[in-house]
C-alpha cells in the first residue's frame, strides 16, 4: 500500500501550516490554475494522511491570502497564483508583554496535565500523546471584576514545575521558564482572530453569546525553534483592542514557514 507523502518538519508550528505552504508551492507552480478547484477536503486529507482539521485550517490560510475562495456545495477555487501583497507586524519587542503583565493580573483557576489528541497536536505542533501542563485562568485589569481575557497556557513538560504553587503569577509565564531553566524566548509568533463568544466566554464577560471577541495565540520558540509555552488570550471585542507596528513587506514571495 503507497503511503502518503510526509508533509515537511516545520519545529514549533503546526501541520496545517506545512500543508497550507505545500498548496501554496503548488498552485504558483501551475498545478491548480485560476479558476479550478483544489482537490476536496476527504482527497487532501488521504493524500498527505492528516485530519479534516488540519486541512480546513490549511485552505483557511490560503482565503486569508486571497489565493483561494471557498463555497458550500461547489469546493475551493484557486483565485490567484501568488498570495496577495500583505503586511507582516511586529510588537516594539518581547519586553512589551511584561507591561501587559503589570496592567493585566493572572488568576490561575486549574492546572493540570493533559494529553495531545490529534486537534491539541496541530495546535501545538507536536506529536499526539505528548504531554503537556495546561493552564486556565482569568485576566482582570486592576479595580475590575470581570475578566478582560479567559487565558489558556501550554507549557511544555519539561517546564510544568514553574507554576507549581502559584495562583497569581507577577511574571509572565515565559519569562518564569526563562529563568528557571535558563532559555530564551528568540521569538514570539502572535496571530490574532476574530471569534463569537460561545455561552460560556459570555457569561464570564457579561455579554450576549454569539458577541465579538479577539482571541490572541501567542507561541513562545527558543532560538533552536522549539515551542515551549503556547498562551491563548480570548478577550470581548467591545472591551479589548490590539496595536501593533506594521511594516511592509516589499521583497521576497510569501511563505508562512520559517527560513531554515
Amino acid at each position: 500500500m503507497t503511503q502518503p507523502p510526509a508533509l515537511p518538519a516545520s519545529a514549533g508550528h503546526p501541520r496545517y501550516m506545512a500543508l497550507a505552504q505545500h498548496l501554496m508551492d503548488e498552485i504558483a507552480a501551475g498545478a491548480y490554475p485560476v479558476g479550478g478547484l483544489l482537490p476536496t477536503e476527504f482527497d487532501l486529507c488521504a493524500r498527505f494522511g492528516v485530519s479534516r482539521h488540519t486541512v480546513r485550517e490549511a485552505i483557511r490560510r490560503l482565503a486569508d491570502l486571497g489565493m483561494v475562495s471557498r463555497q458550500a456545495g461547489v469546493g475551493t477555487r484557486v483565485q490567484a497564483p501568488k498570495a496577495a501583497s500583505r503586511y507582516v507586524h511586529a510588537s516594539e519587542g518581547i519586553g512589551d508583554l511584561f507591561q501587559y503583565v503589570r496592567e493585566v493580573n493572572l488568576v490561575i483557576r486549574d492546572a493540570r496535565e493533559v494529553i495531545a489528541d490529534e486537534a491539541l497536536a496541530d495546535l501545538l505542533g507536536c506529536r499526539p500523546g505528548q504531554a503537556w501542563l495546561r493552564v486556565q485562568g482569568e485576566r482582570h485589569v486592576a479595580g475590575e471584576d470581570r475578566p478582560i481575557a479567559l487565558a489558556e497556557v501550554y507549557i511544555a513538560w519539561p517546564y510544568r514545575k514553574v507554576v507549581e504553587g502559584v495562583t497569581e503569577p507577577t511574571t509572565p509565564i515565559y519569562a518564569m521558564i526563562e529563568e528557571a531553566h535558563g532559555i530564551v524566548a528568540s521569538e514570539v509568533h502572535q496571530q490574532v482572530s476574530a471569534v463569537l463568544l460561545d455561552a460560556r466566554a459570555a457569561e464570564a464577560f457579561g455579554a450576549d453569546p454569539g458577541a465579538a471577541g479577539l482571541r490572541v495565540e501567542r507561541r513562545y520558540l527558543t532560538a533552536a525553534g522549539e515551542l515551549f509555552e503556547l498562551a491563548v488570550n480570548l478577550h470581548p471585542g467591545d472591551r479589548f483592542s490590539h496595536s501593533m507596528v506594521l511594516h511592509r513587506e516589499t521583497q521576497g514571495p510569501p511563505s508562512l514557514t520559517p527560513k531554515p
